[in-house]
């Protein structure tokens, strides 16, 4: 078999979805649902109850200052962060205001959390805040990290080894003495499940065809979601034990990954890309018998496809992918002449053109906000109004219709409009959020539908960061897509590193999220209509080529139908 084979011919003559691409995929089910066990723990393991300065003996304090007074003649209040005495006797009269001399009392026992544990309230409450910055951050790193790895020696070693560590990590935390420790901790746990998550991702949509790659990246963000669902059932459950052993359960629900290097197979785009044919001949011997084909029947048809690209270009050189899609596209289209030149880009040609660096900007942004407003509101829902628990499980099942819609209509009507329908919803939801938590202090029951409405929040910030997924490499030319993808990737890290500082701002000011959240996806809704669509359109290949895809607009917001989908769709009619 050629390293220049046409991959997706190979998966379709297997039977596209058969059932060694449903063993595989349920693997990888299994994997991406683990990767969600630590993010959203921290909202049982970093729970911060309400709190209020300990009590002590005030004749004791009064001593320390040498002032003498019968106990009746002290006042003393206790706040959250501070105490009050007032002293007023016949000869003076003293007023004292210091932080908690005695600690803080919790709603829950002490070990309960790494907050009520270590104090991380007040002064230290930034502390616990950075611990949950950075997992975030080590998101980041390990994308960074094991990407390029997984590329070089190849998706399923990477996703094991990261794994695996991952494993490691999670359970160890449990045995952290401080937050410094356990900050480092989360770091680590951060980085390796940003590998792990790359990679399972990867391997979602390279063993389908490209015509059901949304369903690959579907089926990653559903997984992600039961993940959300199933640390908020045992995070209820275990409601009643110390945060540590919370952490080692969690851990060890990863035990498996000792034999998961038995089971997952390597991605068969990766090995043909990398010229090992003899690895990628017993995956689809593999694939073949359990999907019921002929293993003979597969790779003669294989065969035939390949008399149809002239040997010369079928190389080991990475460049030769462009070159066999765009003869591929010239046979299908009749076009009589084909462009031999390869372009290659770099980071640097998102800075040196104009049009594709503003494109880039408001990519960005939008994907700042999704993560932003995602896991701001996912680490916010432990403090809306109702049983913290409850929420939690509401606010994970929401994702599932979102992820739903998506899948339904990002074919149908658009990506850009999916993605301007779900930033509408968040910001109009998130609105009424704030308005109603504003005046709960004067209708109670207004507080049930802030919770309301923050969920349906969150049901709208899933779908738009599942739609992103999709509609940003498609915006940009063959050999700049992933470039585009990983940059936008990056980038969004800041606002996921922001993020849990909002229930910091909530604390102070309860509308405060909310209302942030809502004016950045109204702000992404109104930038989503400057940007093209890219449904039923055949994905650019040159910048020239992205760059005619900006500029072909009447005015600057562009609501209509694509030029292109019109025609498409009076042609089938």
């Amino acid at each position: 078999m050629d390293p220049g084979t046409d991959v997706d011919h190979v998966l379709q003559s297997l039977g596209n979805v058969g059932r060694y691409q449903k063993f595989q995929l349920s693997l990888l089910f299994v994997f991406m649902l683990e990767n969600a066990f630590h993010l959203m723990a921290a909202n049982y393991v970093s729970y911060r109850p309400r709190y209020n300065c300990k009590t002590f003996n005030e004749t004791v304090l009064l001593h320390k200052y040498n002032i003498e007074s019968n106990r009746s003649d002290i006042k003393v209040k206790y706040g959250k962060c501070n105490i009050y005495i007032h002293v007023n006797d016949t000869d003076a009269e003293y007023h004292s205001s210091q932080s908690c001399p005695n600690g803080y009392e919790y709603e829950i026992p002490k070990d309960r959390s790494t907050v009520t544990e270590w104090d991380l309230v007040c002064e230290g409450s930034v502390r616990s805040e950075f611990a949950q910055t950075l997992i975030m951050m080590g998101q980041a790193v390990g994308a960074a990290i094991f990407s390029p790895l997984s590329d070089r020696f190849g998706r399923k070693p990477i996703n094991i080894i990261s794994r695996i560590l991952y494993t490691i990590a999670g359970v160890t935390a449990m045995f952290s003495p401080s937050i410094e420790v356990y900050s480092v901790y989360r770091l680590l746990i951060g980085t390796f499940q940003g590998g792990s998550v790359m990679t399972v991702c990867t391997l979602c949509i390279e063993i389908l065809p490209t015509e059901f790659r949304h369903r690959g990246e579907g089926l990653a963000f559903f997984a992600w979601t039961v993940g959300i669902w199933f640390t908020s059932v045992i995070g209820y459950f275990c409601r009643n034990l110390p945060w540590r052993y919370f952490q080692m359960i969690l851990g060890l629900l990863s035990w498996h990954v000792i034999f998961d290097w038995l089971f997952i197979d390597e991605s068969l785009r990766w090995l043909l890309a990398n010229g090992k044919t003899d690895e990628a001949m017993k995956i689809i011997r593999k694939a073949a018998s359990w999907n019921n084909q002929s293993f003979e029947s597969v790779m003669e048809s294989v065969e035939k496809k390949n008399l149809m690209v002239p040997k010369d270009l079928i190389i080991e050189s990475p460049e030769n992918q462009e070159k066999i899609t765009k003869l591929e596209s010239c046979v299908s289209n009749g076009t009589p002449e084909l462009d031999h030149a390869v372009h290659r880009y770099s980071i640097y040609t998102v800075l040196k053109h104009k049009r594709i660096l503003i494109t880039s900007l408001l990519l960005w942004v939008i994907w700042i906000t999704n993560t932003l407003t995602y896991y701001g509101l996912m680490l916010t829902t432990s403090r809306l109004a109702g049983d913290r628990y409850v929420n939690n499980i509401l606010a994970a099942l929401s994702e599932i219709p979102a992820i739903i819609v998506q899948q339904i209509s990002i074919n149908r009507i658009g990506r850009r409009y999916v993605l301007v329908m779900f930033h509408s919803f968040s910001g109009i939801t998130l609105i009424l959020a704030t308005i109603c938590s504003s005046y709960s202090g004067e209708y109670y029951w207004l507080k049930h539908f802030s919770t309301f409405f923050s969920i349906f929040g969150r049901f709208s910030a899933a779908g738009s960061f599942s739609s992103v997924f999709l509609y940003t490499p498609e915006l940009y030319p063959t050999n700049l897509r992933n470039v585009g993808l990983g940059m936008a990737s990056t980038v969004s890290r800041i606002g996921s590193m922001i993020s849990p500082f909002a229930a910091t701002l909530a604390d102070h000011v309860f509308w405060g999220p909310a209302a942030i959240f809502a004016l950045l996806n109204i702000i992404c809704t109104i930038i989503l209509l400057t940007l093209p669509e890219t449904m039923g359109r055949e994905l650019p290949t040159t910048v020239e080529e992205m760059k005619s895809w900006v500029k072909d607009k009447k005015g600057t917001f562009d609501v209509r139908r694509p030029k292109h989908y019109l025609k498409e769709n009076r042609h089938h009619r």
